[in-house]
């Protein structure tokens, strides 16, 4: 027992003596000086990409209507004869009945002011007489005269609407607009059971596009530029566009960048002449092309050095350089010109 419990502990005491050798070693070495310490530079392998930078932002569509007509009917609407949105409309269409008694639109810059019999005299006469013209009631000349053959086309015309034969155009049975055919929708105050008293606006003229328009904050708009190149999606594809100005709106803050087609025109091109949906405001997602989408050979743009003269370059896996061209850079990484794909690059080594 003895003698194995002496053979532990000079085994033990062997161990403690080497490691404080060890340890006396490790601490008389002199510290690793980090310049001593190679560190190989990182390659990289040119690769076909793209580069490009958009932003996301809601397009705004509004339909900026007009006031069209005014009416002179006076009663409760009985019924409306426009469907919900636009509709075309053109000379003696029925728009909407009063006391159902229907109220026409015809073409005309004198508003209808009075009713009209035989014997009146004046403009609104005239515009009367074209219209039954159009219609196929009146075959004599639009001289402003209401004579008989006048009474007579008017007293065809009122039969044709199932009305009295009186021959007298009352004030409220038309509403003259400058111009027809044209697209409208009904004024907010013509629905069935409204009361008009005269004289209110009862059609709106719908412009032939909505007004496209982005809404920016004072911190968005510095990260837009003002001519940039803008894709609006709708339901069925992508619509082109492009920033034509920039509208301030002091009060807010807020910056209107107004968009119209990449060619120039309508936002909606063709769809613009059926949208029949006036919605006071239509939403659709957009992107802001910030920086165009380049295709080309991509390196990283740690990897791009520059000499003496401001000539970018970069280096070759056998340490020689090769002069290029950046094409286009975002997000890191740039397209370039001068090396091909599959090349073999250098990243520089930061030495700190």
């Amino acid at each position: 027992m003895k003698h194995g419990r002496l053979a532990g502990l000079l085994l033990l005491l062997a161990g403690v003596g080497f490691a404080g050798f060890w340890a006396g070693r490790v601490a008389l070495e002199p510290p690793v000086d980090p310049l001593d310490v190679v560190v190989e530079p990182l390659s990289y392998v040119v690769e076909t990409g793209s580069v490009g930078r958009s932003l996301n932002f809601t397009a705004l569509a509004e339909w900026e209507l007009q006031d069209l007509g005014q009416g002179s009917a006076v009663g409760v609407i009985t019924s409306v004869a426009l469907p919900d949105g636009a509709a075309v409309v053109g000379q003696g269409d029925v728009v909407f009945s009063v006391g159902l008694r229907p109220v026409v639109v015809a073409a005309g810059t004198v508003p209808m002011f009075r009713s009209l019999r035989l014997r009146d005299e004046g403009a609104d006469v005239a515009q009367v007489q074209v219209m039954l013209s159009d219609l196929g009631f009146f075959s004599g000349e639009a001289d402003g005269a209401f004579g008989f053959s006048t009474r007579a086309a008017v007293r065809d015309w009122q039969e044709s609407h199932g009305l009295e034969r009186s021959g007298v155009v009352e004030a409220g049975d038309i509403v003259f607009v400058p111009s027809l055919p044209a697209r409208v929708v009904a004024s907010e105050s013509i629905w069935v059971g409204a009361r008009l008293f005269g004289g209110e606006t009862v059609l709106q003229l719908v412009p032939d596009e909505p007004r496209f328009f982005i809404r920016l904050s004072p911190e968005q708009s510095t990260l837009v530029p003002l001519t940039a190149d803008v894709r609006v999606q709708y339901s069925e594809g992508v619509w082109d566009a492009r920033i034509e100005r920039a509208i301030e709106i002091p009060e807010f803050g807020w910056l209107d960048l107004i968009l119209v087609g990449s060619n120039g025109g309508s936002v909606c091109g063709d769809i613009c002449e059926g949208w029949v949906s006036l919605d006071a405001r239509n939403d659709y997602r957009s992107e802001i092309i910030v920086i165009p989408r380049t295709d080309g050979p991509v390196v990283p743009v740690a990897a791009i050095g520059s000499d003496p003269g401001g000539s970018p370059f970069l280096t070759l896996e056998n340490g020689s350089t090769v002069p290029i061209v950046v094409v286009e850079a975002a997000n890191g990484i740039a397209v370039v010109e001068g090396v091909e794909p599959g090349t073999v690059i250098l990243l520089p080594v930061d030495e700190q």
